[in-house]
């Protein structure tokens, strides 16, 4: 019990009763920090292993009480705009500005969470998830806390709760030791089968996830679902699809998840004061995606479009 609570982990946010990431309705917990950086990605928020500050402006009345709180001079207000800078703000550790808010337009993203605390919140909708379902672990990268994940998964496997687990494959082999005994399920992201296509877009080669690919297939005994991001102009020619197929139909595992791009998290980084990326990118017509789904079928890769999944 005492080491439960003395191993912490830092968690964004958690949603219940999910019926798009494992069999059943499930509850997600989402862990901060991710080793990728896509320009895509839906949740900014969780990328940086540490706490942030998100700002909505919409809820903001520019009253100026946490550009007094604020010791560290990072937030300006001038001509009715406020301004926060983010270089100063991540260095924060106290973000006093948080209570001088009266109108929640500031909010703190990332909390610390201990193993017995989690696992109560998990036990506490165990009895909405039905037969099927279970909890499921995402982010940010949540192998990327190896050490907490991998004792709240045992404790989720000791008493008989479905896991389930989305990772982008890029952290270090020993993540992987530590957690697949108690897991379940896999998702398993693949953005690009060539090494500097996928650095330009998530700022880290390929390598790494595709020697843990072939690493799970000896090791892995679970079910592993590969989930590909269809993004037109990046990752959708016909060449890139069949590399990435001839890769899947080398392991044990032929199934995969085709998720189209789009752009529905792209208010998120202003919240979070980043920019978003993904606007050039157009979202995929239903005859590129019909197209992705007919050469993973000629591989005999079973192959599912969007939340028109089978589990």
């Amino acid at each position: 019990m005492e080491l439960s609570k003395s191993i912490v982990g830092k968690i964004f946010d958690i949603q219940g009763f999910s019926v798009h990431d494992g069999p059943g309705a499930r509850t997600l917990i989402f862990l901060k920090g991710c080793t990728l950086n896509c320009f895509w990605c839906s949740n900014p928020e969780g990328i940086s292993t540490s706490n942030s500050l998100l700002y909505y402006a919409s809820k903001c009345i520019k009253c100026g009480r946490c550009t007094l709180a604020c010791p560290h001079n990072a937030i300006h207000l001038k001509e009715d705009i406020l301004s926060i800078d983010r270089e100063i703000c991540r260095k924060c550790k106290d973000f006093s500005c948080l209570d001088n808010c009266y109108t929640d337009a500031l909010r703190l993203c990332g909390k610390d969470v201990n193993v017995e605390e989690l696992f109560s919140l998990i036990q506490r909708d165990r009895q909405f998830w039905g037969a099927d379902g279970g909890v499921t672990f995402t982010g940010g990268e949540p192998l990327l806390q190896a050490d907490f994940i991998g004792v709240i998964l045992e404790k989720c496997y000791n008493a008989y709760i479905h896991t389930a687990v989305e990772t982008c494959g890029n952290v270090p082999w020993k993540n992987f030791e530590k957690t697949i005994d108690c897991i379940d399920w896999l998702f398993f992201d693949i953005k690009h089968n060539d090494l500097e296509h996928h650095k330009s877009a998530t700022g880290q080669s390929n390598e790494l996830i595709t020697n843990n690919i072939l690493k799970l297939n000896e090791r892995f005994k679970g079910r592993m679902v590969f989930r590909l991001p269809l993004i037109p102009g990046f990752n959708n020619s016909i060449e890139t699809l069949e590399e990435i197929a001839r890769l899947i139909s080398t392991t044990q595992w032929k199934e995969i998840n085709i998720l189209p791009l789009h752009h529905l998290g792209s208010d998120k980084y202003k919240i979070s004061g980043t920019t978003y990326k993904g606007l050039q990118y157009a979202v995929p017509k239903s005859s590129e995606l019909k197209q992705a789904l007919a050469i993973f079928e000629k591989y005999n890769i079973q192959c599912h479009l969007g939340h028109e999944t089978s589990f």
